[in-house]
């Protein structure tokens, strides 16, 4: 901690951002606290004054506010102040000045006040949800509700209907979505159908654009924040209810230090503010499903689609090849083009080829920084590193100069491929390569819904809250893949991703199709996956991760070390095993296994090397802060990384 003098004109309040000068540096930091007398051995000739006052924040000002922050910090093994740096950083200059604009009035120009749309009327499955919601509020009752919804059910008019609630008692909503690509959409949606301004936050808006966000935010000038993970970190006065949509995305799990999952990390605040929390999927995580089945979530289910219309069929096919699609496949996609209907041919894997291997020696040509391929992208005609963005022209192979072929199938290639199948028709190619910016994004989407193209091949960008009135036909290429990867939530995560593909199929008029290529035709998704099952599958999924002892029945925190020399981290890393496994072995812990250091798939990124080491335990507090005082004494080594990824969904 560190003291400083509050000059009475600079007005300063606790959780002010100000500008204070440390070792004849000028820096920033925040004011927790005011106190009338200096320690003891503090002279008081040697205490500065703050320079300045930057800008105001609920931390430290509102209690609930620290304490859930430092709740974070804590849980996730991550130092409170670099917790704060990193949610303030974006919003300082390099001279410690405010990024952005410092009249009032100009950050206003960030708001969004879109055109009132049509009022529409709830269907009685919608409103039973909103009046059975809305009853427990009235009682109190905040405990995180779960809305299950199949695909198509409405799911985003009862989230509407309820903000328009909490909107109206003069509350703000923070509302979180998966992915940027969605943010613009959900915000116009939202004011929309409430008629209050809105803004979003997420890192691909501009610094100036961001801090204008905030600043709207915080100063009650918006009433609706739509925005992505790092959104449920910043602080704010006056939130009145959280809103997770498409809860079980991955994408809400920060891949970097701190790890944090925010939609846990959203419960954990509703908590602290006393205010509700609604989550909602058509598939929802295992972990969801699992609290509500033990009663710490209400669960509300919407079983029908909001147009009436069954949940699309779906039907499989053997895979016989990369680019392989049924000759009555390729008959009924034609009778639809001839009807004026849309079809998407979705695979998850960016680039032209998976591979570039030499003709003459077999080698794979690989990333120099990391130990992964190299991914061919016909269209920059590069061989890209999609772990470190290096890139090279594809010439001849480094080792004997022979001739490069590439090989597997990225969606460049299934792109072309589909293009010949269905010569004339208007195709789009829907991935982060193809549209690169928001803006395009949303031009994409837009001309989809608007059926300027017919054919529609894309990868899991496609798959979130979209809605194209004109699609019927889904065609999901290696629709199983995920089942091969040496994961615990490998089986649900593939069973997420079809049904959220199927379900962009006869969301409006159209009855939908979908047609999936298997390469695990045996295994027991697919019993439920063709009758969209999802509670039959989630509940045998949980029946076989509790007799393994996997999440969500047990905890996990995954140590990774990482360093420049492969030789010391592992040796650094057996020595961590040890330390660990020596603790848990002293303290007589039952039931928590410590497993040695392991290679993850991605095993070198960005010329450091890299190990695991994983640790399980049962849901017992003790036993989790046994585990982490244990942690904390791993000692710092020169060229070494230590991070800790509590709660993994994820070996890399």
């Amino acid at each position: 901690m560190l003291f400083y003098k509050n000059p009475p004109f600079l007005n300063c309040v606790k959780g002010d951002c100000v500008e204070i000068e440390l070792k004849n540096m000028k820096i920033w930091g925040i004011i927790e606290d005011f106190y009338d007398e200096l320690p003891d051995d503090l002279d008081e000739r040697k205490v500065k004054p703050i320079l300045g006052r930057i800008c105001s924040s609920p931390v430290f000002a509102d209690r609930r506010e620290t304490d859930f922050l430092k709740w974070v910090a804590d849980y996730y093994m991550f130092p409170f102040h670099k917790l704060l740096k990193q949610i303030f950083l974006p919003l300082i200059g390099s001279d410690n000045a405010l990024i952005g604009e410092t009249s009032p009035e100009k950050h206003l120009n960030v708001l969004c006040k879109a055109g009132k749309l049509p009022e529409t009327e709830l269907n009685p499955s919608q409103k039973r949800v909103v009046d059975s919601v809305l009853a427990r509020w009235e009682k109190k009752d905040y405990r995180p509700v779960l809305l299950y919804g199949v695909t198509g059910s409405g799911k985003s008019e009862v989230f509407a209907e309820l903000c328009r609630d909490v909107i109206k008692k003069g509350k703000q909503i923070l509302y979180l979505v998966p992915e940027i690509g969605l943010t613009t959409r959900t915000l116009q949606h939202l004011v929309g159908r409430i008629g209050s301004p809105g803004v979003i936050l997420h890192s691909s808006v501009t610094k100036k654009k961001r801090f204008s966000a905030l600043y709207c935010a915080i100063n009650r000038h918006a009433s609706i924040i739509v925005g992505t993970r790092s959104a449920v970190l910043y602080p704010f006065f006056d939130i009145g209810l959280i809103v997770i949509d498409e809860e079980h995305d991955g994408s809400f799990k920060n891949f970097e230090p701190p790890y944090y999952h925010a939609r846990d990390v959203a419960v954990m605040k509703a908590a602290a503010m006393k205010i509700p929390v609604v989550a909602g999927s058509a598939t929802p995580s295992g972990d969801s499903w699992l609290n509500a089945l033990n009663g710490k979530y209400h669960l509300e289910i919407i079983r029908e689609r909001a147009n009436n219309k069954p949940l699309p069929e779906i039907k499989t096919f053997a895979y016989r090849g990369d680019l392989y699609i049924p000759s009555d496949l390729v008959d009924i996609v034609s009778d639809s083009l001839k009807n004026g209907d849309q079809s998407l041919f979705f695979l998850n894997r960016r680039g032209f080829a998976t591979i570039a291997r030499c003709a003459e020696c077999n080698a794979i040509v690989k990333c120099p920084n990391c130990k992964t391929a190299l991914i061919y992208h016909k269209k920059k005609d590069k061989l890209v590193c999609h772990h470190c963005g290096f890139g090279v022209s594809p010439k001849q192979c480094g080792t004997c100069g022979g001739k490069l072929v590439f090989e597997g199938t990225g969606i460049e290639k299934l792109f072309e491929a589909v293009e010949g199948y269905f010569p004339g028709a208007n195709a789009l190619s829907f991935d982060r390569d193809s549209l690169g910016s928001a803006a395009s994004f949303d031009k994409a989407v837009k001309d989809i819904s608007e059926n300027k193209y017919q054919i529609i091949v894309g990868t899991v960008m496609i798959s979130k809250g979209h809605n194209f009135p004109k699609l019927r036909n889904v065609v999901i290429k290696f629709a199983d893949y995920l089942l091969g990867f040496r994961d615990p939530r490998a089986s649900e995560k593939c069973f997420q991703q079809i049904t959220q593909v199927a379900g962009r199929a006869g969301r409006f008029g159209v009855e939908g199709r979908v047609f999936a290529e298997t390469i695990y035709p045996d295994h027991y998704i697919w019993d439920y996956i063709e009758h969209n099952d999802y509670e039959g599958f989630i509940n045998e999924e949980l029946s076989w991760r509790e007799q393994l002892g996997f999440p969500p029945f047990t905890r996990m925190i995954t140590v990774r070390i990482s360093g420049n020399d492969e030789e010391k981290t592992d040796e650094f890393a057996d020595k961590c095993y040890e330390m660990i496994n020596d603790f848990v072995e002293n303290a007589s812990l039952e039931d928590v296994m410590v497993y040695p250091p392991s290679e993850p798939m991605l095993s070198k990124i960005q010329n450091r090397f890299r190990k695991n080491i994983s640790i399980s335990f049962p849901k017992n507090a003790k036993v989790a802060a046994a585990i982490r005082k244990c942690l904390w004494k791993i000692e710092k080594k020169s060229g070494i990384t230590v991070t800790y990824d509590v709660d993994p969904i994820s070996e890399n």
